[in-house]
């Protein structure tokens, strides 16, 4: 709380410095996904602040929030504005050009490891621009497939020369030409996005819209290629075709338990914020991923290392917790002290024999996060999995693997191993795409346990930070929310407690691409103290076999 605290008012210094002004307090600030303020950014909302009419642009801020599309329109207007305030101001700034370079290149940097899952942070057509925007910066030659994006981005262009009014009047222009509905009737030409607040609501609740609720430079990946026609926005929430059985056999895989089976589950697991929305369970893996193969192959050494550590605390942990019992016998080692039994009590048990240690009293299932956001770190989530997978199996303790995403408004887990195989390679079919809905996946997690022995564990390796693109169901004429931020954390939280009742130990292993206080905050939430953060291989054979040995000291 005290970073945050700190960071924050760096950040308005920022603003301050380039406003020439200080005390006032600015609508808007910016940081990185680190968390750390942008000092670029905060100084063009300064910039901006110094050159334009303050209250005449923060009442347009305001109009342009109670539009339907009203968060999109405003990163739009910033990003015409800080073209605008940076023309202004860099012939007096010479060190601005390199500031907004090292912007650039911060902002693509982060792109490579954000992706789909941040469409709840950013908007994607004004993301998509930004990244056009950067790597004109930088100096690439930048193609833009689409003509419709390409007219708005020419749009956007402010120029410094322009006043308040004129700034104003270009975004004006810019929602009437590319955001307007036009229709094919004379007497009612155009039907502007601007709603008043009772109508807001209830065209809300069927379509519902994206609000931030998250903070920082994130963004989501740059989708490749382009239709030739207009965009199409897409709005969190809104669900189109449902798809049918058929469709989801065809796309996933046969379901896991047959159909009838399958229709009684998403019954019972699909309602009240899960109401609209389809499940789906699967043995389909698909085939093996070429590039989690590779990585392994590159981080072999590590991976055998790591492997022979924690495989080595787990069979320690099981053989001090677990000792075999010395029981008496009629045969084996005789043992001294009941030699007296047999002359006096006639009993012939006066050896002793060992009961071995079962180590098959606990049943492990990993679930692995597969959405879209986990693409940049795929390969490193597969080698995690199949390590630990591996080093159960030479404990002798049963594990299953499973992962989870969603499309197209339906939940997949997807079997990648089950607790009878000895083989762990199925887990190199782990593919990373589509959602995350945490709360569905892990109320059908029970499912996955049937061939499972003994005590239940199951360990989940996420980033914490559930969000779909299928919405929760709106509650009277309030409107719809997004499957995200606080709504989606407290829902995956009570199927946490769900689990906990039913007996299944939940753990979680975090390994996350948001910065550090985003993704502690909402993994303590979710789990309590039951997770560790693991960004990579390393340490893994320590933080794990800690993690596991507290499970089987306790039990």
């Amino acid at each position: 709380m005290l970073r945050r605290s700190i960071r924050h008012k760096r950040a308005l210094n920022m603003v301050w410095s380039a406003a020439g002004s200080y005390g006032f307090r600015p609508e808007f600030l910016a940081f990185q996904q680190s968390g750390e303020p942008d000092l670029y950014l905060n100084s063009i909302v300064g910039f901006v602040h110094r050159h334009y009419e303050v209250e005449r642009l923060s009442g347009y801020f305001r109009e342009l929030n109670h539009s339907l599309l009203g968060e999109l329109f405003t990163e739009l207007f910033w990003l015409g504005l800080e073209e605008a305030a940076f023309q202004r101001e860099q012939p007096h700034r010479p060190v601005l050009k390199d500031l907004r370079r090292r912007h650039a290149e911060t902002f693509l940097a982060e792109d490579t490891d954000l992706a789909m899952q941040q469409l709840m942070m950013r908007q994607e057509l004004a993301h998509t621009l930004k990244c056009i925007r950067c790597r004109e910066i930088l100096g690439e030659k930048v193609r833009i497939l689409n003509p419709w994006d390409k007219r708005l981005y020419e749009a956007l262009r402010f120029t410094g020369e322009m006043d308040t009014g004129a700034v104003i009047s270009a975004m004006e222009g810019i929602i009437e030409r590319f955001f307007r509905f036009h229709w094919e009737s004379p007497g009612r030409r155009v039907l502007h996005f601007g709603l008043n607040p009772r109508l807001r609501a209830l065209l809300g609740k069927v379509l519902p819209h994206a609000h931030q609720w998250g903070q920082g430079n994130g963004s989501f990946m740059e989708l490749a290629g382009a239709e030739a026609g207009p965009r199409k926005i897409p709005l969190p929430g809104l669900q189109g075709h449902r798809l049918g059985d058929e469709e989801l056999a065809e796309r996933f895989g046969a379901p896991l338990w047959g159909r009838e089976r399958q229709r009684e589950l998403e019954a019972f697991y699909c309602r009240g914020p899960h109401a609209r929305v389809r499940l789906w369970l699967t043995a389909e893996r698909g085939q093996l991923r070429q590039e989690n193969l590779d990585f392994l192959a590159k981080q072999q050494a590590r991976y055998r290392t790591e492997l022979r550590d924690l495989a080595h605390r787990l069979k320690n942990s099981l053989l001090v917790h677990r000792q075999p019992m010395e029981l008496p016998s009629r045969r084996g080692r005789l043992s001294p002290g009941r030699i007296w039994r047999g002359l006096y009590l006639r009993d012939e048990r006066v050896f002793s024999a060992m009961e071995p240690a079962h180590y098959g009293e606990f049943s492990l299932l990993l679930l692995l996060d597969a959405s879209a956001s986990r693409e940049s770190r795929q390969a490193v989530i597969a080698s995690q999995a199949c390590l630990i997978a591996e080093a159960m199996g030479q404990a002798g303790i049963p594990l299953g693997a499973a992962s989870f995403f969603s499309e197209g408004g339906c939940t997949v887990l997807r079997q990648l191993k089950t607790f009878t195989e000895t083989s762990a390679e199925g887990i190199f079919s782990y593919e990373a795409r589509g959602w995350n809905r945490d709360g569905l996946a892990l109320r059908a997690v029970p499912e996955l346990f049937h061939g499972a022995r003994g005590r239940k564990i199951l360990l989940i390796l996420t980033d914490a930070n559930p969000s779909d693109e299928a919405g929760l169901p709106a509650h009277g004429l309030g409107p719809a929310h997004i499957y995200g931020g606080q709504e989606a954390m407290e829902d995956t939280a009570n199927s946490v407690k769900e689990l906990r009742k039913q007996g299944i130990k939940v753990l979680a292993l975090v390994n996350s691409v948001f910065a550090e206080e985003i993704a502690e905050d909402f993994a303590r939430k979710i789990y309590g103290e039951n997770y560790i953060r693991l960004q990579d291989l390393s340490q893994l054979a320590q933080k794990v076999g800690d993690l596991l040995a507290a499970e089987i000291e306790e039990y």
